[in-house]
């Protein structure tokens, strides 16, 4: 069996992780699209990916792994989802356009919510004792 080399679909995941500042890591039997970033506070690096049996994404860092939630994750699904809509259908294969949705996806599911606001009524206080 001969290496052919990376494939056109990682070859632009690669450019999409270097556009954010990162480096896209080998896929693996549970994880795919895995990038690497450095920590802002430490010299660690932790690295973000998405699972394979339902596309979530997941960080190595310690507070993913013990709260579900943490900075690194947040900021490149941030930087992600910047990526996915400046993306055309032109731009990205098939593959590279499903994985930058899938991150736009999962960082608007992140954001906190908005509050709304209910407006009360001025004037009359109905009583329903």
């Amino acid at each position: 069996m001969t290496y052919r080399g990376p494939s056109e679909d990682t070859k632009a995941i690669a450019a999409v992780a270097s556009q954010i500042g990162s480096t896209l890591l080998p896929d693996n039997g549970q994880w795919t699209n895995r990038f690497q970033v450095k920590s802002l506070s430490s010299s660690s690096l932790y690295t973000i990916a998405q699972r394979r049996s339902d596309h979530t994404w997941g960080c190595s860092c310690p507070g993913w792994r013990n709260h579900r939630r943490c900075k690194h994750l947040t900021d490149v699904l941030q930087r992600l989802a910047a990526v996915a809509i400046s993306a055309t259908a032109s731009a990205f294969d098939q593959a590279t356009l499903k994985m930058l949705a899938s991150a736009r996806t999962a960082y608007l599911d992140l954001s906190p919510a908005k509050e709304i606001t209910i407006p009360t009524a001025k004037g009359r206080v109905l009583e329903l004792d």
